[in-house]
């Protein structure tokens, strides 16, 4: 018995720009891959139904871009992200011969950015943080593959994963994810710079216990220079796994012997409070699956170029 279809998706980008893209890089009507569901999801030009409360979510936030502003032609710019030769005609094909590798793992991945995005339309930003955390966890999986190509040292590939796996429950987590990052922008002058957060309160005093919320639940080492107090937080860019593991363990874990929680009636009202972090925080995962998709693009054309030799 096939299970019920929680979510539809159909395109949304202006006709000028859909008609110029590859055939498979569009959406259609039978079934589509789930990675292009995803690229197209985050660039903001498709339309997710939740089928199940009939609510049409017509998507127009670009995750892919710091401010969310969209692709002035997602054909050409979008490519661009993953490398400055890769055009359209190299994405198309790269997602029509993978369609079905990898195909649970972004599935999962899918599912959790469509309620996601549910959640945020809603306004139920609390709710949608859950999701958010939920692609974290599952963005994980890719990590020991992506490690292992990058080091040619097969015992210090393997103890260093070994270690992360050491300790108690948030000092794996914490350790892992600070890894990924690290190894993933490995080179990368993006890794240099920092993900900020904007309480943007017109009431002065809950603005500063928001940021003080905050800033008491994490570990101040992934705090970027650029933070200004009770204006802005600005995390580490590598750090940015850290932050959302530490706010849903001082938020909803909320465990009585921890000094450190963040009080529920000191950020006044959650749904606020998590409407400022999870656009950010959506953007930066959003790059981080960009930056896993590169690697498999890479990797993908390097066994393409290897087969014609």
């Amino acid at each position: 018995m096939a299970d019920y279809l929680t979510f539809s998706y159909s395109d949304n980008l202006p006709s000028r720009i859909k008609e110029r893209i590859p055939e498979f890089l569009k959406i259609k009507e039978s079934r589509n891959p789930e990675l292009l569901l995803i690229l197209r999801l985050l660039s903001g030009n498709v339309i997710l139904t939740h089928n199940y409360s009939d609510t049409i979510i017509k998507s127009r936030k670009n995750y892919f871009h710091s401010d969310l502003s969209r692709f002035r032609n997602w054909g050409r710019d979008f490519p661009r992200l993953l490398s400055e030769d890769t055009t359209a005609e190299d994405l198309a094909i790269f997602i029509n011969n993978t369609k079905f590798t990898n195909n649970k793992f972004y599935e999962a991945i899918l599912s959790e950015i469509s309620h996601f995005l549910l959640q945020e339309r809603k306004a139920s930003h609390t709710s949608a943080f859950i999701f958010l955390y939920r692609i974290l966890e599952k963005v994980s999986y890719a990590f020991p593959l992506i490690y292992a190509s990058k080091t040619q040292d097969f015992m210090r590939s393997f103890n260093q994963l070994r270690n992360l796996m050491t300790g108690d429950s948030e000092k794996k987590e914490l350790g892992f994810f600070k890894k990924f990052a690290v190894t993933l922008y490995e080179g990368d002058s993006i890794a240099q710079t920092s993900v900020d957060i904007k309480f943007d309160v017109a009431n002065d005093l809950v603005r500063q216990q928001m940021f003080r919320s905050v800033k008491e639940a994490i570990d101040l080492g992934i705090l970027h220079e650029d933070t200004t107090e009770f204006e802005k937080i600005s995390i580490n860019y590598c750090d940015m796994g850290s932050f959302i593991i530490h706010i849903r363990n001082r938020f909803f874990h909320n465990q009585s012997i921890v000094p450190n929680n963040i009080k529920s009636n000191r950020i006044v009202d959650s749904d606020t409070f998590f409407s400022f972090i999870n656009p950010v925080a959506m953007y930066w995962l959003s790059l981080v699956l960009l930056q896993i998709m590169s690697f498999s693009l890479s990797e993908f054309q390097l066994h393409r170029r290897n087969a014609v030799v």
